[in-house]
């Protein structure tokens, strides 16, 4: 019963962000406008939740017995929203390399990752998503102090 109502939540959320999102200017291929990373975003959501909600339907509702959560999930959700705050807050003064770098690093050694593959793979989504914004895509990121 829970999971039939968070999808339809979710749904009814996705529903509300691509309504929002829809009346935005598009622009075209070359061009895209203010709205179609949000309509794209608002799309797949309501996509992915609507097929959330049919499964979730279909299946016969879990016992509430059965329904166990283990005690470190709850460190773990602790954990990913401090670095989402941290990440946050540090961003500007940081600047967006540094800051995407812990983040990710620091994210993925609390989810589990052993220290080597959190900060390989830290420097390699930091490089890649900066390449892929600042500069094939011309997108103003935050430089922090440091580079001010």
């Amino acid at each position: 019963m829970v999971e039939r109502l968070l999808a339809l939540a979710v749904l009814a959320a996705s529903g509300v962000y691509l309504a929002n999102a829809w009346p935005l200017p598009m622009g075209t291929a070359a061009r895209p406008g203010a709205g179609f990373f949000p309509l794209s975003v608002g799309v797949f959501g309501t996509a992915v939740a609507l097929i959330w909600v049919l499964r979730a339907l279909r299946r016969a509702p879990a016992a509430a017995e059965g329904l166990v959560v283990p005690e470190e999930s709850g460190r773990r959700v602790a954990a990913a929203t401090g670095v989402l705050v941290g990440y946050c807050l540090f961003l500007p003064w940081m600047g967006y390399p540094l800051a995407a770098f812990l983040f990710v690093g620091l994210l993925l050694r609390w989810l589990g990752a052993r220290w080597t593959a959190a900060l390989a793979i830290a420097l390699a989504c930091a490089l890649a998503s900066y390449y892929g914004f600042a500069v094939l895509l011309g997108v103003p990121l935050p430089r922090g102090i440091w580079f001010d």
